[in-house]
């Protein structure tokens, strides 16, 4: 399916719709709200299910993850895309509202560091990062400090920092604050935030001295803006300033955390691929998930909706298409598990950032009761 067909897509914005679960059984109305990461393939799937039923009205909002939980979690719509898993406060408000969700696993992507194709970042040799560097970019205790390129170190240019990427109220943030600065929400503010991940992608690709990050599906439709920086899994940092370095780190311990070390020598990166996605090599490769408030599964319509669904991202090609990749089978079919059985709750319990892949598997297969 064309992304200029996902765009186009007749989507009936049902605002004035609340608490969902209510709606008449035969009600028409499916309202989708959170990941600005998903929104392309419940688009892509919104458009097929309006070609084959004419009678149906789906919203599909993007207020990122965080911002469509609350809304979720309200009552306020029936589905939840979402790119990292429910959280422990949200857990615990699902329960104290009584409001009982379905934990759908449908497909992977990488978080990627984007800059322009004609970046002046890099002094020398491809774009790539080590992960200690990306922490030392983007860390709290960087703000105010490191604001010009050569604060990174030699191998970059002497110009300012130009910096953006996801929202507070995305998973995409939540991840890449986990992954790169040990913490979820750990983050420098002095950037452009955002959930329209498109408008990140055309920025970044319109300043040589810009940098953001987003999902992989916004690199694969905008690679004549923007190109990947490849990232290095080490820790460590290259050749900062001693001063920056020093500073940062007496900043550092202020907070409690450990040092940030200098190892000079060489990053190779690992690029966000297809393969190195979809095998976990890449540092920031994560699943995209769906949350379905289980009343609403009980609606006809609905369920058509979410059948449909998970037949389409089970279809390499369609996943490639919106620019993701699909599930390897054993997943795909704790899915369908979760979904024909009606499975609720989660198969995290909050506890997600870091997990291999294997692991992710192992939990949700046990989840899904296979």
């Amino acid at each position: 399916m064309e992304r200029k067909c996902i765009v186009l897509a007749t989507l009936f914005l049902a605002l004035g719709a609340a608490a969902q679960p209510t709606l008449p059984l035969h009600s028409p109305v499916i309202v989708a709200d959170g990941s600005s990461t998903v929104a392309p393939i419940t688009q892509a799937v919104a458009a097929e299910f309006a070609r084959l039923r004419p009678q149906a009205r789906i919203s599909v909002g993007i207020g990122g993850t965080s911002g469509g939980f609350r809304r979720f979690l309200a009552q306020e719509t029936d589905i939840n895309n979402a790119s990292r898993p429910i959280r422990p406060a949200e857990i615990t408000t699902a329960r104290d509202r009584g409001v009982p969700y379905l934990e759908l696993l449908i497909g992977l992507d990488g978080v990627v560091i984007a800059v322009s194709v004609q970046t002046k970042i890099f002094r020398e040799g491809p774009p790539v990062l080590t992960l200690g560097e990306l922490e030392l970019l983007w860390s709290k205790e960087a703000e105010g400090l490191i604001t010009r390129w050569s604060h990174l170190g030699s191998r970059f240019a002497d110009a300012p920092i130009v910096l953006s990427g996801a929202a507070p109220t995305s998973g995409t943030f939540d991840v890449f604050t986990a992954v790169v600065n040990g913490k979820e929400g750990d983050s420098r503010t002095d950037y452009f935030g955002t959930e329209e991940d498109q408008l990140l992608t055309e920025q970044t690709g319109a300043d040589p001295y810009a940098l953001t990050y987003c999902g992989f599906a916004y690199l694969e439709h905008n690679r004549d803006r923007v190109q990947a920086v490849a990232v290095d899994p080490r820790r460590t940092v290259v050749d900062p300033p001693a001063e920056i370095l020093a500073e940062l780190n007496r900043r550092r311990a202020a907070a409690g955390k450990p040092p940030l070390l200098a190892a000079g020598g060489t990053p190779k990166g690992i690029a966000p691929t297809l393969d190195t996605i979809g095998a976990f090599l890449y540092p920031l490769s994560r699943p995209l998930f769906l949350y379905v408030n289980a009343r609403s599964a009980e609606r006809p319509l609905l369920a058509e909706f979410i059948d449909l669904y998970l037949e389409s991202v089970q279809d390499p090609q369609f996943m490639l298409d919106v620019g993701y990749l699909p599930l390897g089978p054993e997943i795909l079919e704790a899915t369908r598990q979760v979904w024909r059985q009606r499975i609720p709750g989660t198969a995290f319990g909050g506890e997600f950032a870091g997990l291999p892949l294997e692991e992710i598997a192992r939990r949700y297969r046990r989840h899904a009761g296979l």
